[in-house]
């Protein structure tokens, strides 16, 4: 076997290939040849230079990074703040003062005075108003939490409403003694309208932000 045999096999092994000849074979051949030996010194330093090479310049973005995060930040914040404006003061007025008319509802239930009922079914009733009454209140005080109210108010209302239209066609109630549920009606309203917020009721609409970098002229 000749040097350029050996030779291919070294410069498969330091590419870290197979060499195709056995190990010692080679290091033998390469201990007994000062000519191989050289040429894999070269060969070697060869490799390095090409697979070491200093790193390439690269710009520095941290300022255009930076810039770029902190509007998107600022954004952000306008966006949420035009989907997360509290609802117009008259709205959580007079959430509120549903909210006491219901405590008020609740107290003879809670006495045992409800209409006739059972002092159980009377009970129930005004623990029932009671706890509609704070759901009030919160959602006046928190209005950011009044859509959670919405699905199980509107299920009661509107199952209430049909009930109380049937219990009036029959005659087993009189209308006047159904005018305290229309504060659940206008509770639900109030609900829908906190938590949708109409444009124009009690505070002026938002300016849209300014795109970032922006100047005022003089």
């Amino acid at each position: 076997m000749d040097c350029e045999h050996f030779r291919e096999a070294i410069s498969a092994r330091i590419d870290g290939e197979d060499p195709g000849i056995a190990a010692g074979m080679l290091d033998r051949h390469l201990a007994g040849c000062g000519a191989c030996r050289a040429w894999e010194t070269t060969a070697v330093v060869l490799t390095r230079s090409v697979r070491v090479r200093q790193a390439e310049e690269l710009p520095d973005l941290t300022t255009l990074i930076m810039s770029a995060v902190t509007a998107d930040a600022t954004v952000t914040r306008a966006a949420a703040a035009g989907r997360g404006h509290e609802a117009p003061a008259v709205i959580r007025i007079t959430l509120a003062l549903i909210a006491a008319a219901q405590v008020l509802i609740a107290i003879p239930a809670l006495t045992g005075n409800d209409m006739g009922a059972t002092l159980h079914v009377a009970h129930e009733a005004g623990a029932w108003s009671l706890a509609l009454a704070a759901g009030l209140a919160m959602a006046a005080w928190r209005p950011a939490r009044a859509a959670a109210l919405l699905p199980f108010l509107a299920v009661f209302v509107v199952s209430l409403a049909a009930l109380t239209v049937g219990d009036i066609a029959t005659g087993r109630v009189a209308p006047s003694a159904e005018l305290p549920h229309l504060m659940a009606g206008f509770g639900l309203l109030l609900l829908w309208l906190e938590s949708h917020p109409p444009t124009g009721i009690g505070h002026a609409s938002r300016p849209a932000p300014a795109p970032p970098g922006a100047r005022v002229a003089a």
